[in-house]
């Protein structure tokens, strides 16, 4: 029997493959200078292959992922292009995201 980490990776690689999806939204156990990471490590690996397979990234992550660490590293900064918050950040991740290229939306 595949591991649940595994079947959900694969679902999310045949629903890219099936419905060309590219702007998908992933979540976040926490989101600090150096990456984004997660609590479980195969959320973090289907977070990468959701990633790895769009055309657009976003990262919705509200002020109580600021940073936090979680055990897997999921992605760099540079690893997604837009992080959807809820109010702004401290200063250090907003220089952190500002030299990695990733632009802010403050919803």
């Amino acid at each position: 029997m595949a591991h649940e980490g595994e079947v959900r990776a694969q679902v999310v690689e045949d629903y890219r493959t099936v419905t060309g999806a590219g702007l998908p939204a992933v979540g976040s156990g926490g989101i600090a200078p150096y990456g984004l990471t997660d609590f479980h490590l195969d959320e973090g690996a289907t977070e990468r292959v959701v990633l790895d397979n769009a055309s657009h990234r976003c990262v919705p992550a509200d002020s109580s992922r600021f940073g936090r660490t979680a055990a897997h590293r999921v992605c760099e900064l540079d690893g997604f292009h837009t992080l959807i918050t809820d109010t702004p950040f401290p200063a250090e991740l907003h220089t952190a995201l500002s030299r990695a290229g990733t632009g802010v939306i403050t919803a």
